[in-house]
């Protein structure tokens, strides 16, 4: 499934090593996963605070049901999540597959992933020039990341699936409320016009959370609020929080005509 970074040839897997035709090649970590990214500087995507932030929230399954609700729609024999993440839904949805891949810019969040989930092959790289070849993924999943709908495009194999997942708009409303003197609800996201649109659903739960300030360093918030918002966080020793979630369904196109009407 993989091509070379530099030169887009094929790569193939020898022993622990992954090499293209013009002898371009990558080393897998003793962790498995493999470093495909052309951006060789340290602090890209996530760093290990944030990770660890990521990871002690999401272990406790509060999103559990969203990731089961995925995991349902998901199907076919090659996966990909695309930006992945420390693997929290790419482990769970990847065990259904023959193959599974998960991509993610962060080396340290890569590290973790690959460390816990060895069905998976785990790839640092970016979702806007993924080293896959063109049409050779059954279902891809983007869970709150960048979307990179042409690149997800080029990979999928028709009749292929892109499921999405973003925040709903009563997502997280209780911690806005905390953060902000005027809470707002999120936007509704666009629908992607050259993917056929399989369904689109808002799933939701309410739960007590025990460790607030973790859920806010899962959200955008964390950098777009006062430090008096900040503090009313600090001080919380619990909170029931609104978990909501838009899943969004799409399907390759068998060919462009079709969304032309032809």
């Amino acid at each position: 499934m993989l091509i070379c970074p530099v030169c887009k040839k094929k790569l193939i897997k020898e022993n622990k090593t992954f090499r293209c035709e013009n002898n371009h090649s990558f080393d897998c970590a003793k962790q498995g996963y493999v470093n495909l990214s052309r951006k060789q500087t340290k602090n890209h995507g996530d760093n290990a605070l944030m990770v660890k932030a990521r990871t002690d929230f999401l272990e406790k399954d509060y999103y559990d049901f969203m990731r089961q609700y995925v995991k349902g729609k998901a199907n076919g024999s090659i996966y990909l999540d695309a930006g992945c993440g420390q693997g929290y839904y790419t482990k769970e949805i990847g065990a259904n597959f023959e193959h599974s891949y998960g991509i993610d810019l962060s080396k340290e969040a890569i590290l973790h992933a690959s460390k816990q989930d060895k069905h998976t092959q785990y790839i640092v790289g970016s979702l806007f020039d993924m080293p896959f070849l063109d049409e050779s993924i059954d279902c891809v999943t983007s869970i709150f990341v960048p979307l990179g709908q042409d690149e997800i495009y080029r990979i999928l194999k028709e009749n292929g699936y892109w499921i999405v997942v973003g925040p709903g708009p009563k997502h997280c409303f209780e911690l806005k409320e905390v953060l902000y003197d005027t809470p707002y609800e999120n936007e509704m996201p666009e629908i992607q016009e050259q993917y056929e649109l399989v369904s689109q659903e808002i799933i939701r739960e309410t739960k007590m959370v025990d460790d607030v300030w973790s859920l806010l360093e899962m959200t955008p918030y964390r950098y777009k609020t006062s430090q008096a918002g900040l503090d009313r966080v600090k001080q919380l020793e619990r909170l029931e929080v609104t978990f909501e979630f838009v899943v969004t369904v799409y399907k390759k196109y068998e060919n462009n005509s079709k969304k032309m009407g032809n």
